[in-house]
């Protein structure tokens, strides 16, 4: 099975109802009607080396840009997949969208080192930093800053998981 990205934006009503009760959150990311959620966006599989390469850490980071990925505040109790929901408030959604700004998908990829990738044994652990890879990185990339920009020009908050 694959740990997939996924990002959820919500109004400030949707996120005081899943702070209040954490359960919730499963019922806005998994509808009971099957359909994907309106405002929701899934990077696949790109999402580590993603995060590796805006934080040069498997898992950690500081700053704006550890939100994008692997950020955000835990909801307790709450199973998403793989790992618990996350969520940003709309301030954070707008600082993080501002350093996502900052980042281009070339810059982005510029900090890929095939060796480096390989000894982090970032997800799915088969990046080899070829042509494909390097679009396959670059389209979600820019797709997901596109993502939280228009959640921060709508105030919105974000909840993110992996599936």
């Amino acid at each position: 099975m694959s740990m997939i990205g996924n990002y959820l934006k919500l109004s400030n009503e949707q996120l005081e109802a899943i702070i209040n009760e954490p359960a919730r959150a499963e019922e806005f990311a998994y509808p009971e009607d099957g359909d994907y959620p309106a405002g929701a966006l899934d990077i696949d599989k790109s999402w580590h080396l993603i995060h590796f390469l805006l934080n040069g850490e498997t898992w950690g980071g500081e700053g704006p840009l550890s939100n994008v990925v692997l950020g955000g505040h835990e909801l307790p109790d709450t199973d998403a997949g793989y790992g618990p929901f996350r969520y940003l408030e709309p301030v954070e959604v707008r600082s993080t969208s501002e350093a996502l700004a900052s980042v281009s998908s070339e810059a982005l990829w510029a900090r890929f080192d095939a060796q480096q990738v390989q000894a982090a044994e970032i997800y799915p652990t088969s990046w080899s930093g070829d042509y494909g890879d390097r679009e396959y990185i670059s389209q979600n990339f820019e797709t997901l800053r596109r993502f939280f920009s228009e959640a921060a020009a709508s105030g919105k908050a974000m909840l993110m998981y992996l599936s």
